[in-house]
């Protein structure tokens, strides 16, 4: 029998939540959000019979196994323990949460319930991040002990993009900004290739005009479990020429990120790292390619469905290789989260270090 799923969010999640599931073979049944007239629109153009404003109450009604989150970050703490409480299994987006407290508590919520519980980091899936994981993995630079990420764009140097929220994006208090939006994959990134982060030092500002008070640049330094010394620069406001480096460094070898491929030289000539077949994306499902609000859908829908099968998986106790991309699991939300708000506080004290996790030894 198909997983029953009700999303909760219709913007995102009716762009990419919606059909992403539906190529994972799930059958969403439901659609919750704020606005009850815009809801059963946009339940009705993407063949939703039940919708509603509550989430227990269109969960009951649908005889939901499977809710997913994709509101505002500020609405994300909320709705995922209704969620939670409903019985159903879990997805919610990134950012995780608006702070640790909020991230522990749902953290714990889920453990309690025993769920299948997950976060929309999406971007493992991607092939050339996973390759580099895997070479990691390997030992094939030998021990980690150094990382750059670099990111210059022009993203909102113009204003934001017509395929933001603009509900929320600019707005610091409802949890916009590029370090919750963008920043937070690479933080996963990080995470995901390297180990914990406990220790940052960090720099939030806004370089553009943007309303809200978000930012739209953060800098910082960030230490590792395993002592890796990384360096991460994110700049969304950029005019003229952009620059994306990630590059992770190690006692045998160095590893980087660049023009969509992963490579790896060893001392030689670098190495293109060849993608096989387990890790090359689907199709990706239909969208209206000329609304503007789908100017990124073409890039981000296949990753979200290698994601939703991921949760399918995850529900009806698959055995995941370990070769593949783990999943994002609401402690990786955690682990987030906590060098989310240790960067900001970092900033807020003029860049002094912060430990993820206070009081830990």
């Amino acid at each position: 029998m198909s997983l029953r799923a009700v999303v909760v969010g219709t913007s995102f999640g009716g762009r990419v939540h919606v059909p992403a599931l539906r190529a994972a073979s799930i059958d969403v049944v439901g659609l919750v959000g704020r606005d009850p007239l815009r809801t059963a629109e946009r339940a009705t153009s993407f063949g939703i019979e039940h919708h509603g404003t509550s989430i227990t109450d269109v969960a009951s009604a649908s005889g939901a196994d499977l809710i997913t989150v994709s509101t505002p970050p500020a609405a994300h703490h909320a709705s995922v323990l209704e969620a939670v409480a409903t019985g159903c299994h879990i997805l919610a987006e990134k950012p995780f949460a608006m702070s640790v407290a909020e991230a522990t508590e749902m953290v714990a919520a889920a453990k309690t319930s025993g769920v299948t519980a997950m976060v929309s980091f999406e971007f493992r899936w991607q092939p050339a991040e996973a390759l580099v994981a895997r070479a990691i993995s390997r030992g094939d630079i030998g021990e980690p002990r150094a990382a750059t990420v670099v990111s210059h764009s022009g993203l909102v140097a113009n204003g934001l993009p017509t395929a933001f929220n603009e509900s929320w994006w600019g707005d610091a208090a409802a949890g916009g900004g590029i370090l919750n939006a963008a920043g937070v994959h690479v933080l996963d990134r990080l995470h995901t290739w390297l180990g914990p982060i406990v220790s940052v030092s960090g720099d939030t500002r806004q370089v553009t005009t943007l309303d809200g008070g978000a930012e739209d640049t953060y800098s910082a330094l960030l230490q590792t479990a395993d002592g890796v010394s990384i360096s991460v620069q994110h700049c969304a406001g950029v005019r003229g020429q952009g620059l994306n480096v990630c590059k992770v460094i190690g006692t045998e070898g160095t590893l980087w990120l660049e023009g969509g491929g992963a490579f790896l030289s060893n001392g030689s000539e670098p190495v293109a790292l060849e993608v096989p077949d387990e890790l090359v994306p689907p199709a990706s499902p239909a969208y209206d390619k000329d609304d503007p609000k789908h100017a990124y859908t073409a890039f981000e829908m296949p990753l979200f469905v290698r994601l939703a099968e991921r949760l399918r998986d995850e529900i009806a106790g698959v055995d995941v290789s370990p070769t593949m991309p783990p999943t994002p699991t609401f402690a990786d939300g955690l682990a987030a989260q906590q060098v989310i708000d240790a960067i900001r506080s970092s900033s807020l004290h003029g860049g002094t270090w912060q430990q993820t996790q206070p009081g830990a030894s």
